[in-house]
């Protein structure tokens, strides 16, 4: 994914539209577009813009969509790009307010909740959960970000990017290490194995200055201790409890304390924490995606690399506490949205959902950008052609759902600004601070929950 969960992330929650929707939206709700034919007509989607580097993939995906679109249809989409959530969420509000722009939106599974609670996109009727293949050809859990509900979906599954552990496998051996880790002690374990066997190489990386990567560190990590950024109701933020402290300072424990990232990692982004793997100073990160493959093309890693799920267990314990969970993956991806004041092109809109569940654009995808099908018929198809698939498609099966809240966005942004304050703090000062990040998590927590409702 370009990073596809780092383009989504939206800094600022759609709010402000909401009174004006019923003057600028509207128009029929049938699955056929006003009876109009397919060929012939145009639409625009919303889409997240390539990460760095990934321009020529990106073009090859959305040309493959294009034309299998237009093989289906007779008719011809354009695409219009964002870069980044603020970007986006511009585009959507200036839409929403005016009543024009494009027809249909590429979302991020974790702004649904926002993008519902606009009221501004057509909730999926029965007949056009058929018209896209059927609802039941969807997993669960991978619709859990369509919608609060089976009855008032707005978001159709498009593709899907499980994150996982990445190892050098070059590096294990070389340390003795015959498998990746299944709890977080084995993590620490395998790296300070690793820089036994190979001075000056570090056994993690990590990148708290990141926007995307630490909150789902943080996130899987506190719902294996049974906790989570929200309680069961919705109604109160949970930044400030013990589980999610907890999975902070483990986080940054591997800096002060386990002392198995490079120092200098307290600033890296994303992109520095690749380079590093990339280049062999660091034996294994913890938030990575298939497009890792497609980054460490020509380096020294390059046939070095697997991947494997995230440890399951938190740090200290032989099992996961009453009422953990494994925390997998994130339900991540992209996902469909009809805009309301588009009703009349919803026909192409369900039409271009379907092409990107397609055979042959879930291939393309796949071959340049690793993402991964949605559906049943395209796992088992990737399954039975791509051997290199299994680990992502079996952690696909596992990934479990954010919570589908306006407010995750404000979430979100809480614990990253709460990771990135803390990175600092720990730079500046040289030393940990427990005091620090209790005071800036219940800081964060306040924040969040006076946007909830």
């Amino acid at each position: 994914m370009h990073r596809f969960g780092k383009a989504a992330v939206m800094g600022v929650v759609i709010t402000s539209v909401v009174a004006t929707l019923a003057a600028c939206s509207g128009g029929s709700s049938s699955a056929s577009g006003g009876g109009q034919g397919l060929a012939g007509r145009h639409i625009t989607a919303l889409v997240a813009s390539a990460g760095a580097g990934l321009q020529s993939q990106y073009d090859a995906y959305y040309k493959a969509l294009a034309d299998e679109f237009t093989k289906e249809t007779g008719s011809t989409v354009s695409f219009q790009y964002y870069s980044g959530g603020a970007q986006e969420n511009s585009i959507i509000q200036t839409s929403l307010v005016s009543g024009s722009g494009p027809d249909v939106v590429g979302y991020g599974s974790s702004i649904g909740a926002t993008l519902y609670g606009t009221k501004g996109f057509l909730t999926l009727s029965d007949a056009d959960w058929e018209a896209v293949g059927g609802r039941d050809q969807w997993n669960a859990g991978t619709l859990s970000a369509s919608g609060p509900d089976a009855q008032n979906d707005i978001g159709i599954p498009s593709f899907t990017v499980p994150y996982a552990i990445a190892y050098n496998t070059a590096m294990f051996t070389k340390a003795g290490i015959t498998s990746p880790p299944q709890t977080w002690d084995q993590w620490v374990q395998a790296a300070q194995k690793v820089q036994a066997a190979d001075p000056g190489v570090y056994g993690a990386g990590f990148d708290p200055a990141d926007a995307t990567d630490p909150w789902k560190f943080v996130w899987s990590y506190a719902h294996q201790l049974g906790g989570g950024f929200l309680s069961g109701d919705g109604k109160t933020a949970q930044l400030s409890s013990s589980q999610v402290e907890t999975a902070m300072d483990f986080y940054f424990s591997q800096y002060y304390q386990s002392k198995i990232v490079p120092p200098e990692s307290l600033t890296w982004n994303n992109a520095q924490m690749i380079a590093a793997f990339t280049s062999g100073r660091v034996a294994m990160l913890p938030i990575a995606t298939s497009g890792l493959l497609t980054s460490a093309k020509g380096t020294p890693v390059d046939g070095n690399i697997a991947f494997a799920q995230l440890p399951q267990v938190p740090a200290g314990m032989n099992a996961r506490p009453a009422g953990g969970t494994p925390a997998a993956s994130i339900v991540s991806g992209q996902f469909w949205a009809v805009f309301q004041y588009a009703s009349d092109n919803k026909d192409l809109a369900l039409a271009l959902a379907r092409a990107s569940n397609s055979e042959a654009v879930e291939k393309t995808q796949y071959a340049t950008l690793g993402w991964t099908p949605t559906t049943k018929a395209g796992i088992q198809m990737l399954q039975a052609q791509k051997p290199d698939s299994a680990s992502f498609l079996a952690i696909e099966s596992k990934q479990e759902g954010t919570d589908f809240t306006p407010a995750w966005t404000n979430i979100q942004t809480g614990v990253a600004t709460t990771v990135n304050k803390v990175a600092e703090n720990l730079a500046t000062s040289g030393g940990w601070d427990a005091g620090f990040l209790t005071a800036q998590l219940q800081q964060a927590n306040g924040a969040v929950q006076a946007t909830i409702k």
